[in-house]
């Protein structure tokens, strides 16, 4: 149910259970967290590509798995349903969109650093229509990413959101033809992977922390990273 592939420095995560246009149940999960870690851990890897198969990145978790406690009990501290999405990855990631981008696959999606559509993409928080909480930091990263008032009409209509205003809005990074996600995310894959890891990463890592920190304190936490190099 999860595929991996390793494209020189880029490590190629798929979603792959098109049946269930790739909604995640709890092994399925697990999977996923246990790929990612492992690229982590690889230092081989520089870059991590998430995708979807059969013409889908992710309808959310799967609603039958949930009714049938197929999922841990969510906790404050315990994993969340996506496994991944509580913390960001050790190195850039990228989502690579085609199809659907729903629930807990839209919250996998915001914990990517850059998203990849084709025009056939959809997102959405499509959970809170059944009466389904975020626990996939959504409501955390969507307002970081698009501003309070966006990411309010999102979650508060549960509405779909078509690529074309995804991109308007800055959800997405690029937008592509069908069926060209998965390529154009490893050509941006690939240029990311050749600049210098350290201070790619050092940059990366101060923009994540900042959220945290007043402005006086973020601009010292970036030079306390750019000086370790």
């Amino acid at each position: 149910m999860i595929r991996t592939g390793l494209r020189g420095p880029i490590q190629v995560i798929t979603l792959d259970r098109p049946d269930r246009r790739n909604a995640v149940d709890g092994p399925m999960a697990q999977a996923l967290a246990e790929a990612a870690h492992t690229a982590e851990r690889d230092d081989q890897v520089r870059v991590i590509v998430l995708a979807g198969a059969g013409g889908t990145f992710c309808a959310g978790n799967d609603l039958k798995a949930m009714a049938a406690g197929d999922f841990p009990i969510p906790t404050v501290d315990g994993p969340p349903p996506m496994r991944v999405t509580r913390t960001p990855a050790a190195k850039p990631v990228i989502a690579a969109i085609e199809g659907y981008c729903f629930g807990g696959g839209f919250e996998l999606a915001l914990w990517a650093d850059l998203r990849v559509a084709s025009t056939t993409a959809e997102f959405g928080a499509l959970n809170l229509a059944h009466g389904l909480p975020c626990l996939d930091a959504g409501t955390v990263r969507l307002p970081r990413l698009v501003g309070q008032g966006r990411a309010l009409d999102i979650l508060l209509t549960a509405r779909r959101v078509s690529a074309d205003q995804a991109l308007a809005y800055g959800l997405i990074t690029q937008l592509v033809d069908p069926g060209q996600a998965l390529e154009q995310a490893l050509t941006l894959a690939e240029a990311v992977a050749r600049l210098p890891l350290e201070a790619l990463n050092t940059a990366r890592r101060s923009v994540l922390d900042q959220w945290a920190l007043p402005e006086d304190e973020a601009a010292r936490n970036e030079a306390r990273l750019a000086l370790r190099l």
